[in-house]
């Protein structure tokens, strides 16, 4: 047994803790709007600290064909280059030559993404077609004035449709992986080109805007382009205008954890190319305090391969995932932050792919796993789903103290944080790059001193590993059945959620202290909120949203959801159903969901139900129950 001591004096000074990694994305903005990524934005809405950007490919090239291209042509990506096949929708030509616009699917994508509480990354990849060079030179414009009025065009209408205030919160990225077109790495001049008239078409419409890039991969053509690019920027001729240098709001690079033919998962390989990136951005003072994004901040590339294609991917499906993503986001504070001093902003884990995620468990980067084939809405979730809800609960300033263990931040570690109206919260992970998960389990014992006292404190321990959080262990000791019966489902939905260690408790006294063992790979959240300084309850004030469908099975079923709750020491929720005129019982007894939304799978067709929802807190007490809403199966 390993055993390792960690305090923190919660007396001494914090940093402000930016939640940084509330940021994901996709391939192909056309996925949106099909019902079974329609259905992953409920469930990513679902939790305080949820996503806040959304990051996709394709807004200025959408096809309108939604899931098509996986369905009949396996076009993951779908088509970015050259296709006689494709059709834009949303930029055209006249019979005069003169540029058209179609804003409705652009505004049925942006309008899922707003509608759910969130803001686009609006990346402007890739060009459309009527205004490309060439098959051969399909990323690049024929007339470079043509792409600035194309871009100003958009930056109007999502002004016009979203306000002035809402959309200068986004961030406008010129392009993606500018390094995977070899004319770009040979001389990217071109690309720089397209920078000065993106730049200059956002900041005409409004100088308010965020512009950035250039969105390089780790390799080396990436990196040669990300120092010209700095360069240019900072002191080259502008090649819209004339000037010296163009105006620059957020850097952004791809830093990866491996590649399936090359490493990985390996957060050494990340973080060795994220020091490559800040040593060249010293280079460049004028760009010391600009915001810095990973905005594909992946375990690995390779997003559409499965286990079928490589075995070890297989982590995608296990608590792996969430024991790394805990360890990354320490390993940005640690690092990035406190030790390279940039001004990190955003880390886009790039993991909604769940198009991509063709049959159960396949082991792809998203956080779900459907239950049925394209377009079945029956998501289960990965444990990888699990980490964020833990993530977003973390406390607003960061201790940064560390014990004096070598080990300390490479094989375990804590992200200890406060917030000064409720508590603290502690994340804590044990985890070493390798795939096996029955080795150096550590018992951290952990000492907390000089606590606001006498204050009483309610303890929550939230934990993912093997036997919590982990829809994939639950699938594995079954056997892995397949296609599995409606009582597996039920097995599953038990399992797939965020679960509590240990019942809740309440502390008292100047100091704390905690033993307990964390397997390999496997992470705790401990939630301590200030009895009587809880956020006020606001959340619940309308019933269940109530929608009927078909499950996997072919039997009807009903989706619930609800407005979340905002209280720190939210435990879960209980979810009350009637039928007909009868009383509510509550029908999720094994325990309380922690997201705000359920699937009742024991449903009659014909039938009226009735729904009602209450929040359950730390201290045992039970929230009033929502307005009750009803259906008809």
């Amino acid at each position: 047994m390993i055993i390792k001591d960690v305090s923190f004096d919660l007396a001494l000074p914090c940093k402000p803790f930016k939640h940084f990694f509330r940021a994901t994305g996709y391939a192909n903005a056309d996925y949106t709007y099909a019902p079974r990524l329609r259905r992953m934005y409920d469930c990513l809405e679902s939790y305080r600290g949820y996503p806040l950007y959304m990051r996709l490919h394709n807004i200025l090239t959408l096809h309108g064909k939604g899931d098509d291209y996986i369905l009949r042509e396996g076009r993951d990506y779908g088509n970015p280059e050259w296709d006689q096949k494709r059709v834009d929708i949303a930029v055209g030509v006249d019979g005069e030559g003169n540029l058209t616009y179609n804003w409705e699917l652009v505004d049925r994508v942006y309008d899922i993404i707003i509608g759910h509480g969130m803001r686009p990354i609006v990346e402007a990849v890739y060009m459309p077609q009527v205004i490309c060079q060439s098959p051969e030179k399909f990323y690049l414009p024929k007339d470079f004035n043509l792409w600035e009025k194309i871009i100003a065009a958009y930056a109007r209408h999502w002004i016009e449709r979203y306000g002035i205030e809402e959309v200068r919160r986004w961030y406008f990225e010129v392009w993606n992986e500018p390094d995977n077109h070899q004319e770009w790495v040979d001389d990217p001049s071109s690309f720089f080109a397209l920078y000065d008239y993106f730049e200059s078409a956002l900041h005409g419409v409004d100088p308010e805007l965020k512009a950035g890039g250039p969105a390089v991969k780790q390799w080396e053509g990436g990196k040669s382009i990300f120092k010209a690019f700095l360069a240019h920027c900072d002191h080259g001729v502008n090649y819209k205008n004339g000037a010296f240098g163009t105006r620059l709001d957020f850097i952004s690079v791809h830093c990866k954890g491996g590649h399936p033919t090359l490493v990985g998962p390996s957060i050494d390989y990340m973080f060795n190319t994220i020091r490559e990136y800040a040593a060249m951005l010293k280079e460049f003072t004028k760009y010391g305090k600009t915001e810095f994004f990973n905005d594909e901040s992946d375990i690995v590339w390779e997003g559409n391969m499965v286990v079928n294609h490589k075995i070890w991917l297989n982590f995608r499906n296990t608590h792996y995932a969430p024991g790394f993503t805990a360890k990354m986001i320490y390993t940005y504070s640690s690092v990035v932050e406190d030790e390279l001093g940039l001004n990190l902003s955003i880390v886009d884990s790039d993991n909604c792919h769940l198009t991509w995620e063709k049959s159960f468990f396949s082991g792809n980067r998203s956080q779900f796993t459907p239950l049925g084939e394209i377009p079945c809405t029956d998501l289960v979730r990965k444990p990888i789903f699990n980490i964020f809800p833990l993530l977003g609960a973390l406390g607003n300033e960061r201790y940064i103290q560390k014990p004096d263990d070598p080990e300390y931040g490479l094989k375990y570690g804590v992200i200890a944080t406060r917030n000064s109206g409720w508590g603290y919260a502690f994340l804590l992970w044990n985890f070493e790059d390798g795939l096996p998960d029955d080795v150096n389990e550590r018992t951290i014992k952990l000492h907390l001193s000089n606590l606001d006292s006498p204050a009483i404190f309610d303890l929550l321990h939230f934990r993912i590993d093997e036997n919590h959080s982990n829809a994939y262990a639950v699938w594995q000791k079954m056997g892995k059945p397949w296609p599995l019966s409606l009582e597996q489902v039920k097995e599953l939905r038990k399992g797939d959620g965020l679960e509590l260690c240990e019942n809740p408790r309440n502390i008292q006294g100047k100091t704390f202290d905690m033993d307990f063992t964390l397997p390999m790979h496997g992470v705790s959240l401990l939630i301590m909120v200030r009895r009587g300084q809880a956020i006020p309850e606001t959340a619940f004030v309308k019933g269940p949203e109530l929608s009927v469908e078909t499950g996997a099975l072919g039997g009807k079923q009903i989706f619930i959801r609800w407005a979340y709750s905002a209280r720190p020491d939210l435990a879960g929720y209980k979810v009350y159903r009637g039928e007909g005129d009868g009383p509510l019982e509550l029908i999720n007894r094994y325990q309380a969901a922690y997201n705000a939304y359920y699937t009742d799978l024991e449903v009659t067709e014909g039938r009226a139900y009735t729904y009602t929802v209450s929040a359950v807190y730390a201290d045992g007490s039970e929230s009033v129950k929502l307005p009750v809403n009803s259906i008809i199966v």
